[in-house]
């Protein structure tokens, strides 16, 4: 590798990975587009939220498996922040809600190539210390994207349903970037020999990383998508207090994702226990928080989680796989954040048809969840190297 990357090559990473949480612009929006199209059922009207999660998905494990290998990474870009602007701001000029859907498809398509390549990228041009660090600031760049995505998809939503979609056009700017700057990992020399190799293998524990961290979305999201009932119900605010409380999930996550390296450097083989931790801790203050500031100061421990495990995952995977199948690989495990974020839907669902309780009782389950990941991580070293690899390649 041994690499010179320029600093606005680093900037063009940040600035891709800027709108990695993009899906999320509109949610602020969403009552006023219910209200819009008031004549359609609520499972219909829901999907122009949940269906770029399930569109994401396909996309990324696709462009996973031919960046850098069949397609460049900067062509990859290129083409997936057109579809994430096309898409993302289409819906502004849209009147039928068909025709948004498809049009949130595209979008969901758009950000799915996207997704996997800023962690790809640091995988493959930067060294040593430098990339838990820019791990971290990947992360940082998504939840500040994300923060200012969100906040500018309400501030216009409260001209129109339809201007909460035009905050999109921001990836703009971010696609000149990448278009003129953005660095390609140095290709593997192809000979004869690499040639008649039989296919490559991903290892068992790949799978493994990429399950654990599903379970974890899985433990997380009904706290999240709970947040504003929760609170109303035990009276600590309204729904808008939902919207400050929330914020510190991610003002947590910039936290955590700015000191990552640092972090990762001193805890060392317990990095993922040290996240579970915070992860723990978060989810039980939520739930037996009685009042307002034990309650945001959960979701802040939460975000911190979040921003320590999604860069932590990454550096082990980065030190499981080869280096052929890293951007595979990375596009295995945000595929399971978007897959196991769409199937907790059912998950609460499952919880409350148990114990009557579709509000705490699945963020309790969570917390056991993550109580137990906490303690088996202190025992298991996920950064031993892996087994023999036996199960083939996509």
């Amino acid at each position: 590798m041994n690499q010179t990357v320029k600093p606005i090559s680093t900037f063009a990473i940040l600035a891709m990975a800027f709108f990695g949480m993009g899906v999320g612009t509109i949610t602020p929006a969403l009552n006023a587009i219910f209200v819009q199209f008031s004549d359609l059922p609520i499972t219909t009207l829901l999907l122009v939220s949940t269906l770029p999660s399930l569109t994401v998905i396909p996309a990324t494990l696709i462009a996973g498996s031919v960046a850098g290998s069949k397609v460049k990474y900067r062509t990859l870009a290129v083409f997936g922040m057109s579809l994430f602007v096309l898409g993302g701001v289409a819906p502004f000029f849209a009147t039928d809600f068909t025709v948004i859907l498809l049009e949130r498809a595209i979008f969901g398509i758009g950000l799915g190539m996207v997704v996997p390549l800023a962690n790809s990228l640091v995988m493959g041009v930067y060294e040593g210390d430098k990339v838990a660090t820019m791990t971290g600031m990947v992360t940082l760049s998504m939840n500040i994207g994300g923060m200012v995505l969100q906040f500018l998809g309400g501030y216009f939503a409260g001209i129109g349903w339809n201007y909460s979609f035009l905050p999109h056009a921001l990836g703009i700017v971010s696609l000149i970037i990448v278009i003129f700057f953005l660095p390609e990992p140095p290709s593997i020399p192809v000979t004869a020999e690499s040639q008649a190799a039989p296919k490559e293998k991903l290892p068992v524990k790949l799978f493994i990383i990429v399950l654990v961290f599903g379970l974890y979305i899985l433990s997380i999201y009904p706290m999240l998508v709970n947040m504003s009932t929760l609170i109303v119900e035990r009276g600590l605010g309204d729904t808008a207090t939902a919207g400050i409380v929330l914020a510190l999930l991610t003002i947590g996550g910039m936290i955590a994702g700015s000191i990552f390296g640092k972090v990762f450097k001193v805890s060392g083989r317990f990095i993922l226990a040290v996240g579970y931790a915070f992860g723990f801790v978060g989810l039980a203050m939520v739930v037996f928080a009685s009042n307002i500031f034990i309650l945001t100061l959960g979701v802040f421990l939460e975000g911190i989680a979040m921003s320590t495990l999604i860069p932590a995952n990454m550096m082990i995977i980065s030190m499981t796989v080869k280096p052929s199948q890293m951007a595979l690989s990375v596009s295995m495990i945000m595929a399971s954040m978007n897959l196991f974020g769409f199937l907790s839907t059912y998950w609460i669902g499952a919880i409350a048809a148990i114990t009557g309780d579709a509000v705490t009782a699945p963020i309790m389950v969570g917390t056991v969840v993550l109580g137990i990941f906490c303690v088996l991580y202190l025992f298991i070293n996920p950064l031993k190297p892996s087994a023999p690899e036996v199960v083939k390649g996509v």
